[in-house]
């Protein structure tokens, strides 16, 4: 009797056991959607330490029901599937059949809701899409500020002829305004601060992208760890708001981190700051940067002012090796800045004492101690849809600086400007991007530090060269720098296999010690490939480079980030 029970807890434990998962017959919709519908992922082909996805026996009736109810999500209201299993794995048969084919589609619209539609006739019907239009014709009314519009969306299915029919209509009904803003704040952030920081004000029409600018507009303050921005409480065509706001808890943050990069090498970063210094969103941070090539310390401190204003102060040291030379850096800035998404502007005044030392070339890199007092000037503006990995938009920044020789203030009177910019754009997954970069660097009177100059070549510069590599050298082979530069790149990304992403690109630079190029010889051309791995924290890339006149002049490189 014991033998026989023995026997039946291992065969109940055999049939518990996990199941490997297979799929079979179906066509249009992937493998990795459907591990995706089960809860499940299949490892990359690298990911050899990862086990096969697989699943419990006893959830196999579940997953054919789940299974099912995603491909009638997607329009195969006529798909069959069903599962067989043994003691290994489970295969999930798939007969898609037929699916639903959207027949036609009517607009009754005051507002132009067709783009916002993603649906077209004779596409499937997918009700996520379906559902999705309907919240994106809501949003563009809301935008438009009609916040009490009635809809009545409606999709018609019929099974026998295979057709589907939608209606998408719209009441706008009054245009809404901003009423009276309450504020919730905490005792050390001033209400009246926070209230300056939205994007609206009382009277302005409604509008929910200047409900969603003014969330980005706070939680881009570090003290801020939650805001709640209330329209419902909404009297007609009014709608008062109630600004809810919590500072964070721990205000001191302390960070670390350890990275690499085909530039700099090995580097290090520790940090800590103060995220509400005294109230009122303030901040006060010390950060030490360490790499192969440069290190350097600074202090901090910023202070929001009203209506999205910013006033900052930093002191800090850097100590760099060029090839050639040495610079070392202590330097004080004040700037003052305005956001007002998506353009910023930014003024200051830089005090910066240079000493350049080591150098193996006294006629190219002089070693002296400079001091120079520098105006700043910056306009930035960034429509891309977001910073780690646009897929579409554009960014134009423009940076001015310069300084009059003074016996007291200044070792030189020069001019130095950098204007630059990137368009994106995307077919389906396909990303086209295309970057310009143009510098000036004039010396009316008196000597700028050798570190002041425009170098070239490098990850984010022509990926044909290593990093600061590019144009003219001296007898050493050092790279001397040059006072005017004109870059360009052209990037073309495609997919390759779930998170993995190749890439194309071509990157042209003009270099010269004039205003004028020769450009029979100061162009500087490099093409190459790439591979990108998405991380939460941004692409890992790869990139090979090489110059097409010069098959001897090449480069890889490697980084956390995009170009653009």
């Amino acid at each position: 009797m014991r033998i026989i029970s023995v026997l039946m807890i291992f065969a109940l434990l055999a049939l518990s056991a996990p199941l490997r998962i297979a799929f079979n017959g179906n066509e249009k919709i992937t493998t990795d959607t459907l591990y995706g519908v089960l809860g499940l992922r299949k490892p990359y082909g690298i990911e050899v330490w990862e086990e096969q996805p697989s699943i419990e026996p006893i959830a196999i009736t579940q997953s054919v029901s789940a299974l099912s109810s995603f491909y009638r999500s997607k329009g195969f209201y006529h798909a069959k599937i069903t599962a067989e299993s043994n003691e290994k794995e489970v295969i999930f048969k798939i007969q898609e059949n037929n699916p639903i084919r959207i027949s036609d589609i009517k607009i009754n619209s005051l507002l132009d809701i067709e783009s916002a539609i993603t649906l077209h006739t004779d596409d499937l019907f997918d009700q996520e899409a379906f559902s999705s239009s309907k919240s994106a014709i809501k949003k563009r009314y809301g935008e438009a500020g009609y916040c009490n519009a009635q809809f009545n969306t409606k999709a018609w299915v019929d099974i026998e002829t295979d057709h589907a029919y939608l209606l998408f209509e719209a009441t706008p009904g009054e245009i809404c305004t901003f009423g009276t803003i309450h504020v919730e704040s905490t005792p050390n952030i001033d209400g009246e601060l926070t209230t300056s920081m939205l994007r609206f004000e009382e009277g302005d029409p409604y509008s929910i992208e200047a409900i969603r600018l003014s969330y980005e507009t706070l939680y881009a303050q570090e003290g801020i760890t939650r805001v709640l921005i209330n329209d419902n409480d909404r009297n007609g065509s009014i709608v008062p708001i109630t600004l809810s706001i919590e500072e964070a808890d721990q205000p001191i943050r302390f960070t670390a981190g350890l990275g690499y990069s085909s530039d700099e090498g090995i580097q290090a970063q520790t940090g800590i700051k103060h995220r509400n210094f005294f109230g009122n969103l303030k901040t006060l941070a010390l950060d030490y940067h360490y790499s192969q090539i440069k290190q350097d310390a600074s202090g901090a401190i910023t202070m929001p002012l009203y209506n999205r204003g910013l006033l900052a102060g930093e002191i800090g040291y850097t100590n760099e090796i060029f090839d050639g030379y040495k610079s070392e850096s202590t330097y004080e800035k004040i700037t003052a800045k305005y956001q007002d998404t998506p353009t910023s502007v930014m003024t200051g005044i830089l005090f910066d004492r240079v000493k350049t030392y080591d150098s193996n070339d006294i006629t190219a890199f002089p070693d002296s101690v400079l001091f120079i007092t520098s105006p700043l000037g910056e306009i930035n503006l960034d429509t891309r849809n977001k910073p780690l990995e646009p897929t579409k938009g554009y960014w134009l920044n423009a940076k001015l600086t310069g300084s009059l020789r003074s016996a007291v203030f200044s070792d030189a009177t020069y001019f130095k400007s950098l204007l630059s910019g990137a368009y994106i754009m995307s077919i389906d997954n396909h990303i086209f991007g295309a970057k310009l970069k143009w510098g000036t660097l004039h010396i009316y009177d008196g000597t700028v530090p050798s570190s002041y100059r425009f170098y070239a070549g490098g990850m984010n510069s022509n990926r044909a060269y290593t990093y600061r590599d590019l144009g003219p050298k001296n007898t050493g082979g050092d790279p001397i720098g040059f006072s005017a530069l004109t870059e360009g790149t052209f990037e073309y990304r495609f997919p390759i296999y779930q998170e993995f992403r190749g890439i194309l690109f071509s990157d042209l630079t003009f270099a010269s010690q004039n205003t004028f190029y020769d450009y029979a010889h100061d162009a500087y051309w490099g093409v190459g490939a790439g591979l990108r791995y998405i991380t939460p924290i941004g692409p890992v890339a790869i990139d090979f480079g090489i110059d097409p006149n010069d098959f001897s002049q090449y480069a890889i490189h490697f980084r956390i980030g995009e170009l653009f």
